[in-house]
């Protein structure tokens, strides 16, 4: 019995070369051929050689800067070191490379959040100080292909992959960030943007603007006169005076903050934030492609339901600490 077992152990061959190979061995060490096929080491999952992650379970399968296969749900390579979030030159903005969204940094400081300008309506005072700690914002709000990355249908009602996604409810929008915090491996904290954050962003780190990057809406923003009917490509405008794209204008974004008609005199000083769970209504910001200018005001404040989805309502991504903390 032991011979028998031996010879039919030796005249097992590479499919390929028909070099004799062991049972238990991978690859075959003449031609490489692949003896056994590659299953996700999370999920076990059968994947091909060339794909970067599991489509069943979503673990990073091959590392984005030396393109080697990973262990586990491993985010950080151990040959290379690259991480899961790739820096741009600079150190400061950065680029995830899940879906490939773009992150701007802001800067902590004091602004007077609300109606600076004496155009808008009581939700929009008192205008009041608020303090908020650094943190780091998409660059644009999600576009259609950032999206597609993660989730399995496009709902959106003006399609083009450059274009934002729209008719996402804010419970589309959780599922998202979900999705694209595991995808990462939980190594980031991606949210919605307080909105006490979204308007000190779009005021270019809370200046006197009335829109996002000046009192220009021509120049800055999609609106009913020019949109032509419909959300335009991300970035066509120009952008505020750091560097976001679409802040006033195209779509309305969801925020994190739960609405309240009297927020402004119920704010904290410092990060504020209005999470209440009894409250089924979210607000929204930025105005959209179908509405008039002053609509568009960075402090201009509206609300939908959470389970509320159109053609004007997309959103953007937050980070409350950037790629220095890996």
């Amino acid at each position: 019995m032991p011979p028998e077992t031996t010879q039919r152990q030796d005249t097992s061959r590479c499919p390929q070369c028909g070099e004799p190979v062991k049972a238990g061995w991978r690859l075959c060490p003449v031609c490489e051929t692949r003896l056994r096929p590659l299953a996700c080491p999370q999920c076990g999952a059968l994947v091909k050689d060339n794909w970067k992650r599991c489509p069943e379970c979503e673990t990073r399968l091959q590392c984005p800067g030396c393109g080697r296969r990973l262990n586990g749900s491993r985010q950080q390579c151990p040959h290379c070191s690259t991480p899961a979030g790739a820096r741009t030159p600079d150190g400061t903005s950065f680029q995830e490379e899940i879906c490939g969204i773009a992150f701007v940094p802001v800067s902590s400081g004091t602004y007077p959040m609300g109606d600076i300008f004496g155009e808008g309506l009581e939700n929009e005072t008192p205008v009041h100080d608020v303090h908020l700690d650094a943190f780091f914002i998409s660059r644009t709000p999600v576009t259609q292909r950032q999206w597609c990355c993660l989730m399995t249908d496009n709902p959106s009602r003006f399609r083009g992959e450059e274009r934002p996604v729209e008719q996402v409810s804010f419970f589309d929008v959780m599922l998202f960030i979900n999705r694209i915090d595991r995808a990462h491996g939980e190594k980031f904290e991606f949210r919605l943007p307080t909105e006490a954050q979204w308007e000190y962003a779009a005021r270019s780190g809370g200046g006197k603007e009335l829109y996002a990057g000046g009192n220009d809406i021509e120049r800055l923003g999609w609106y009913e006169v020019n949109s032509g009917g419909g959300t335009r490509p991300v970035a066509e405008k120009a952008p505020n005076g750091i560097g976001l794209f679409d802040m006033s204008g195209n779509v309305w974004e969801w925020c994190r903050d739960t609405y309240h008609e009297d927020a402004y005199r119920r704010h904290d000083t410092d990060n504020p934030v209005l999470e209440d769970p009894k409250k089924r209504e979210r607000v929204i910001r930025g105005g959209s492609w179908n509405l008039d200018a002053w609509s568009l005001r960075c402090a201009r404040r509206f609300s939908f339901p959470e389970d509320y989805l159109g053609a004007g309502l997309g959103f953007r991504l937050v980070l409350e600490s950037g790629p220095e903390s890996l």
